[in-house]
């Protein structure tokens, strides 16, 4: 009996253990000395990363928040996000509308709405809509400040578009450790 305890004991904490790692490497942790945040579907700052791609940061690490950027995105059937990898994120994605696939690494998955991906930092992924409506997905950084990626890449809604050149594209990239494949 004593040794089916014990077995049963480290059998659980075997299982448990790698949970807590998982879970662990994306850093939730709020300041007690900061603010509640909440912001309305309007309050976000919307920027245009292609042409008809609309991509809103909803919070950031300008709203007083380290561990955690979200934002929000919106591709068009036929387009997607090209395979690339964060070196210094972990990304976290939530699928609301449309169909599509994510890539990761070598491996593509069927994504619908209600799907969600968890891809660590160094890990190539990218993103297609292979569906017919749009692909709606909110997604997350940890830590928060790779959003200023898309401030500096992006068009502010309102203002007439206007897509980087293909080496301007490359030094943001490589100034917030996004390599592209």
């Amino acid at each position: 009996m004593k040794n089916r305890k014990a077995f049963i004991q480290n059998m659980s904490l075997g299982l448990i253990s790698p949970a807590i790692g998982y879970f662990g490497k994306f850093d939730f942790s709020i300041n007690p000395a900061k603010e509640v945040i909440v912001k309305n579907a309007n309050e976000g700052e919307t920027y245009y990363v292609r042409e008809n791609t609309p991509l809103t940061i909803h919070l950031s690490k300008n709203d007083n928040i380290d561990g955690i950027s979200i934002c929000s995105e919106e591709i068009l059937p036929g387009n997607g996000i090209p395979i690339h990898k964060h070196l210094y994120e972990d990304e976290i994605f939530f699928f609301m509308k449309g169909s599509g696939l994510v890539i990761v690494e070598k491996t593509e998955y069927k994504i619908s709405a209600g799907s969600t991906a968890y891809v660590p930092k160094g890990s190539w992924h990218g993103i297609k809509n292979t569906g017919t409506d749009l692909l709606i997905f909110t997604f997350g950084y940890s830590p928060a400040g790779f959003e200023d990626f898309f401030r500096q890449i992006g068009t502010p809604k309102g203002a007439p578009f206007k897509a980087k050149t293909p080496e301007e594209s490359k030094l943001i990239a490589a100034k917030y450790g996004m390599v592209f494949k």
